[in-house]
């Protein structure tokens, strides 16, 4: 008996991980896009469960308790809006991602790194008008 409970029980947190749940906010945008806004399915249950949000889409997949069962969120949008940052953080990574992955010298998309345009033993400053990839 042991054996066949066992074999009907199965546990699947790997499954469960592959779902992600997509964050808007109140007004229907991702709170971010690169990396875009998404939570693990956990925190979009505990949020739609506190009012938190609305669920917008969910997958075929459902947890249960003891007492409520509920189908994973896929996408949820925020109840209260969420202001946006004013400005982009100066990142390598988003110096990358503006000049498209391509050096702006020679085209190339290989050993990208960025450069100064006046150099900053030239009093160039680090600021995005001032470097490129």
């Amino acid at each position: 008996m042991d054996g066949d409970f066992r074999s009907n029980f199965v546990r699947d947190p790997v499954g469960l991980s592959q779902h992600p749940a997509l964050v808007l906010n109140a007004d229907y945008r991702p709170l971010s896009y690169y990396p875009l806004s998404l939570w693990p399915w956990q925190e979009a249950v505990k949020a739609a469960f506190l009012e938190r949000v609305t669920i917008l889409a969910e997958y075929d997949r459902v947890v249960r308790s003891p007492t409520m069962e509920i189908a994973i969120p896929s996408v949820v949008v925020l109840k209260d809006y969420v202001k946006p940052q004013k400005r982009v953080a100066f990142t390598r990574f988003n110096l990358f991602l503006r000049d498209e992955f391509r050096c702006q010298y020679c085209g190339s998309k290989s050993d990208l790194t960025f450069d100064h345009v006046v150099p900053r033993a030239r009093g160039g400053v680090t600021s995005w008008e001032n470097v490129v990839a």
